[in-house]
């Protein structure tokens, strides 16, 4: 008890000592447990170690079944599929054309007939009056080419039917009084002669009456060469020249009648033209100016009043708003998912909370042209969506986004697009295991979209592949290695190719030695 009492009271006396013990054995209790954990820890991260590489982080994906949807989203700009287009039909008078005097604002809702653009007449006006006074010329000159060839018809007329005859009947007198005259002159030499050979007439009375007798012959020869003359000449070139006349006549007058008709075709034409400066709507529909900002240099307007507007040149549209239609731009890499009837849902920015839905009516088959140098290389192709039950607010001209129903299936099964490894045409996946490691399966894929593409084969619903495998993971798959790709050109490779067979190939002179040695053995 002595001692007893004499340790506790030594213990009351000395607390240091008593911390002191109880430090020793936490300290002895701590490194135990510290030796006994660092040997456990060390072997359960052995393997890791011993392979020099830790456990790769990943994220994983599981492979789903249920309804695919692939939509093809563009831009794309509202407008009217029954669009009828107002042009200027009056021709330029000058290089700076005509100007437009009044037009209706833009937008406004008109009926056929109703007033749309009025343009400046009055250069055709006073051209008008110079016209007038040409057609008035050539009508008078008409009028005297008309005369002309009547006379001329009436004058061979004249010639035929009495100036001839009279000629004729002439002669023909003066021919029978010269017979006349020849028979009497015949019978009194014959009477002379009778009465020279009794004595009766001297010589000298009958040398007078011969002498009678051959100018009665010269009379009958002179009147019978006029006679045949008129018959074989005078006749002929009478009738020529009355003829000339006459065709000449004819000539003036179809020349001054083609004359007289341009003049009127020009002066109809003027009066067309001035009523031309007056468009009406040919149709109803909505006033849409044709301001073509690719036309524009400096971003000004090409329909404004007081502005010149050119022949041909087209003023203003006047799109039906029942009938309405998206123009889209689909770029060449997606252009064959899109075909003709497909569904289309249309979002313009003017009406943001309405969604619009259409049909596609028709695929270019052609790219669009390019506006730009820059943009030349980038081909895209026009799509255009009729518009179903358009609304009364919809305009042409308004933005729009196209998002078109390419494809859809009610029930595939699918994986997020990044857990799919493309080799060339070959695809894969990656399964992670329990151990760690990863398998490598390769899969058949179909149709994609923007987050999922379709597995036909070798994929199980519920499965879990990796998704965006790292680098660290692709190296532990068993996948096939990459083809290199060939950068040379056709022309280099065939130049590459050539120089390769007449580095293998043994030159002339080595040949020529090899051949000449072979013989002398």
């Amino acid at each position: 008890m002595k001692r007893l009492n004499s340790k506790r009271a030594a213990s009351a006396a000395c607390p240091l000592g008593r911390r002191a013990g109880w430090s020793s054995w936490a300290t002895v209790l701590i490194l135990t447990s510290v030796s006994v954990s660092v040997p456990v820890a060390a072997w359960n991260f052995l393997p890791s170690f011993m392979s020099g590489e830790a456990t790769p982080t990943y994220l994983t994906a599981e492979v789903t079944i249920g309804p695919f949807l692939n939509r093809v989203l563009e831009q794309g700009e509202v407008e009217s599929s029954s669009s009828v287009e107002v042009r200027c039909e009056v021709r330029s008078r000058n290089s700076s054309g005509t100007n437009i005097l009044e037009i209706v604002p833009e937008g406004t809702r008109v009926k056929q007939g109703d007033f749309l653009i009025e343009l400046d007449d009055s250069a055709l006006r006073q051209e008008l009056i110079q016209q007038q006074i040409v057609v008035s010329g050539s009508e008078s000159m008409l009028i005297e080419a008309r005369t002309a060839f009547t006379a001329a018809n009436l004058a061979l007329e004249e010639y035929e039917g009495g100036t001839l005859k009279e000629q004729r009947e002439t002669l023909l007198g003066a021919l029978f009084v010269a017979d006349e005259n020849k028979r009497r002159a015949d019978e009194y030499l014959e009477y002379s002669r009778k009465l020279a050979e009794r004595g009766y007439v001297s010589q000298v009375q009958l040398d007078a009456d011969k002498f009678a007798v051959k100018k009665a012959e010269k009379e009958q020869e002179v009147a019978q060469t006029k006679l045949e003359s008129l018959d074989k000449y005078t006749r002929r070139k009478m009738t020529n020249q009355l003829q000339a006349d006459i065709q000449t006549a004819k000539a003036k007058l179809n020349a001054r009648e083609k004359t007289f008709e341009l003049d009127k075709l020009k002066l109809e034409e003027i009066e067309t033209q001035i009523a031309k400066c007056k468009i009406v709507a040919p149709v109803a529909g909505q006033v849409v100016y044709a301001n073509d900002p690719r036309r524009s240099t400096n971003g000004e307007l090409l329909i404004a009043e007081g502005l010149p507007v050119r022949e041909r040149q087209i003023l203003v549209r006047l799109p039906d708003p029942t009938r309405m239609r998206v123009l889209a731009k689909v770029h060449e890499s997606r252009i064959s998912l899109v075909k003709k009837g497909i569904t289309a849902e249309i979002v313009t920015d003017a009406l943001a909370d309405r969604t619009l839905t259409g049909t596609v009516a028709s695929v270019s088959e052609y790219p669009l042209p390019s506006t730009s140098v820059y943009t030349s290389h980038i081909k895209e192709y026009a799509v255009e969506i009729e518009i179903h039950s358009p609304p009364d607010e919809l305009r042409p001209g308004m933005s729009s986004q196209v998002n078109l129903l390419v494809e859809h299936m009610d029930s595939a099964i699918q994986i997020p697009i990044g857990a799919a490894i493309a080799r060339g045409e070959q695809f894969f996946c990656a399964l992670p295991k329990e151990d760690g490691t990863f398998e490598t399966r390769e899969i058949k894929v179909g149709s994609s979209n923007d987050t999922s593409i379709i597995v036909t084969e070798h994929l199980q619903v519920g499965e879990k592949v990796v998704l965006n495998p790292s680098e660290e993971i692709l190296k532990k798959l068993d996948l096939p290695a990459i083809a290199p790709v060939n950068t040379l050109s056709p022309e280099a490779l065939a130049a590459e190719q050539a120089a390769l067979k007449a580095k293998d190939a043994p030159k002339e002179p080595e040949k020529a030695a090899a051949k000449k040695k072979s013989k002398s053995k």
